[in-house]
This record gives C-alpha cells, sequence and structure tokens, in this order.
C-alpha cells in the first residue's frame, strides 16, 4: 500500500500528539523537546498546529511519520523541523516523500528556499539531506546540552 501524505485537521489533533510523542521516545536526542514536557502540552495547543504547515505520513491509517515547517519572516527561510519516521518504515520513501512535498510546498507558497538545523553527529540524516538538494550553510548553533546543529539550507532558482 502507497504512503499518504496529508496535512491534519484540528479534530486530528490526538494523531499529531501520538506521533510527536512516539517519535520524542524513538528519537529523543534529534529533537528540541521533551517526552514529559510534550506530554503535557493541553489539548488546545495541538489543534493550533494542526493549523500550521505540517504533513504526516500514513501507511494505509497508521501514522509512521511527520514533518513541520516554521514560517520564517520574510528575510528568512522557512525551518524545516519536527522530521521523523517510524523505524518500521524507514528505508522506504517516507522521509522522501515527506521532504519533497516540503518543498513544494516552499516553491508554491512562493519563498526563495527552506533551512534546517541537524544535529551534528547525526550523518545519515546529513546525507539524507544532502540527497534532496540541502547544502551545508555553515552555520553552527549550540544546543542547551552542549552538542551542536548544523544550517543547511536549499535555495530555488
Amino acid at each position: 500500500m502507497p504512503i499518504e501524505i496529508r496535512s491534519l485537521q484540528p479534530e486530528e489533533w490526538s494523531t499529531y500528539r501520538a506521533v510527536r510523542l512516539a517519535a520524542l521516545k524513538d528519537s529523543p536526542d534529534a529533537f528540541g523537546g521533551s517526552y514529559d514536557k510534550s506530554a503535557a502540552y493541553p489539548e488546545a495547543l495541538w489543534r493550533e498546529w494542526c493549523g500550521q504547515p505540517s504533513w504526516f505520513a500514513f501507511d494505509g491509517t497508521a501514522p509512521v511519520g511527520m514533518v513541520r515547517v516554521f514560517a520564517a519572516p520574510a528575510e528568512e527561510l522557512p525551518e524545516l523541523v519536527s522530521m521523523w519516521v517510524a523505524p518500521e518504515v524507514r528505508g522506504r520513501t517516507v522521509a522522501t516523500d515527506l521532504v519533497a512535498t516540503v518543498i513544494d510546498w516552499a516553491r508554491a507558497s512562493g519563498v526563495p528556499g527552506v533551512r534546517l538545523f541537524v544535529v551534528d553527529g547525526n550523518a545519515r540524516a546529513q546525507r539524507f539531506y544532502e540527497r534532496m538538494g540541502l547544502r551545508d550553510t555553515g552555520v553552527r548553533e549550540p544546543l542547551p546540552d552542549g552538542r551542536t546543529e548544523i544550517g543547511m539550507e536549499l535555495r530555488f532558482g
């Protein structure tokens, strides 16, 4: 069965919550948030996030991945965040489909590109983003836990 990529409606907030918590449990070092803090967020916040640019991957009726975009001020590129694919579907096209959806959205929105940050040392993710056309910008951002994030971007045109 092909993977379906789609946005969620506010009434599907519990799906957003379940996928985000699964991501935090599976890959806690890949995200800025914590499982416990996220689990305590109120329903209203999850509903609000459903209205922001975000896409979810479904294998049949099972949610198996997500990606979100922070819209940016006019002088900045929108930022791809919260990228996650469930372990049982890694190695398929889910990650590619999610990032391609963000790139398509960005092009249709008329922005000049997209950016993201990947944790230094996550070579697999960095190589994947390079295959998707993103390049290391040379920007390095320290994380509170002492790790560093690598800035990457894709410019259109």
